[in-house]
């Protein structure tokens, strides 16, 4: 998954991510590369410090259009998301 290694994953974080998912959900998530480069960027400048954990507990972010992710974030204060985020990524769940 040569487009993680370019935003800046390890081949540790990748292989954690590869073994915890199907085969079916790993193609989905190639499929979707663009996109999910788009929600990395994003999450990276909102200030979303671990990213390969989220990714790792929630894959299923990653498939949102990054308009989304910015809505379900403008209904909150902006520290608070990244506090959160960066502890437990349960909090998409109340997002939504």
């Amino acid at each position: 998954m040569q487009f993680l290694r370019d935003n800046g994953f390890t081949d540790e974080e990748i292989d954690k991510i590869v073994n915890n998912y199907d085969e079916d959900t790993l193609n989905t998530f190639k499929a979707n590369s663009d996109n999910v480069v788009e929600v990395i960027k994003y999450l990276k400048e909102y200030g979303i410090l671990d990213i390969p954990k989220l990714m790792f507990e929630r894959i299923d972010i990653f498939y949102l259009p990054v308009f989304k992710i910015k809505e379900l974030f403008s209904h909150y204060e902006k520290e608070s998301v990244i506090k959160v985020l960066n502890y437990d990524s349960s909090m998409f769940d109340e997002m939504e």
